[in-house]
């Protein structure tokens, strides 16, 4: 379920206690002097929620983020094919920052699926399920919107806790697979236990992989998977991300 109906925020409070940019709206790269933050440029007027914050008609932080992805990965092993379906989907005018988050995901499980179906205008997620019901890689078997659940649209209203488990019960699921932040900030693990669902918190540690400038800096875990494609092939990416 992908959560494009909770309130868009620029920064977070993370478990250890520090605030830094929300990954909602930025995304870390690796350039040669070490980890940068590529930032998409959006409206602020008020508060919103992510499905209807937009970017702003300001071009300037696309060519920004394709210039810099271009410096940051020209002798990667994988740029040129990795570049050029970043280039058609960055290039493209998003009108809202969860319909450019939405295709990049789209675009990150065809790579995984090695299908280049999904850099065609007319995806759909109906599409890309039947990608994820055929696909024998990850437990992640269909992809759904939070904000067109019928729990959503009856319910908008409703608690954090008690919309995670309206929405984990609409999809027929048991689990909720959750960052450490939601945990800190508000889960109410007795009230998941009286509906049933179990909640894993997410511990995955990032392997050691081929990046770009690694004997400059070093290496960089928990980047964009933009770095993982530019460096190694599908099947090792595939690898990694199952760890």
């Amino acid at each position: 379920m992908v959560r494009d109906e909770v309130q868009f925020v620029g920064k977070h409070k993370y478990p250890k206690g520090h605030n830094g940019p929300s990954y909602q709206a930025h995304t870390p790269i690796k350039i040669d002097s070490g980890t940068y933050l590529l930032n998409v440029a959006i409206e602020h007027a008020g508060q919103k929620l992510i499905y209807q914050t937009k970017t702003t008609p300001d071009l300037s932080w696309r060519e920004k983020h394709l210039k810099t992805i271009r410096y940051a990965y020209a002798k990667a092993p994988y740029f040129d094919i990795i570049y050029s379906q970043l280039e058609k989907i960055i290039s493209k005018n998003h009108q809202s920052l969860a319909e450019l988050n939405l295709k990049t995901i789209l675009w990150v499980i065809g790579r995984l699926m090695e299908s280049d179906e999904v850099l065609d205008s007319s995806v759909t997620f109906k599409s890309i399920d039947g990608l994820l019901k055929k696909q024998p890689f990850f437990r992640l078997k269909s992809i759904k919107l939070a904000s067109q659940s019928q729990f959503y649209i009856n319910s908008a209203q409703a608690s954090a806790n008690k919309k995670i488990i309206g929405l984990i019960k609409e999809v027929g699921a048991t689990e909720d697979f959750c960052g450490g932040t939601a945990v800190a900030a508000y889960m109410d693990d007795k009230l998941f236990d009286q509906h049933g669902i179990k909640t894993v918190v997410q511990d995955w540690k990032c392997p050691q992989y081929p990046q770009l400038f690694m004997k400059k800096n070093g290496f960089a875990p928990n980047l964009s998977i933009i770095d993982l494609l530019m460096n190694v092939s599908t099947d090792e990416a595939r690898s990694i991300l199952k760890g």
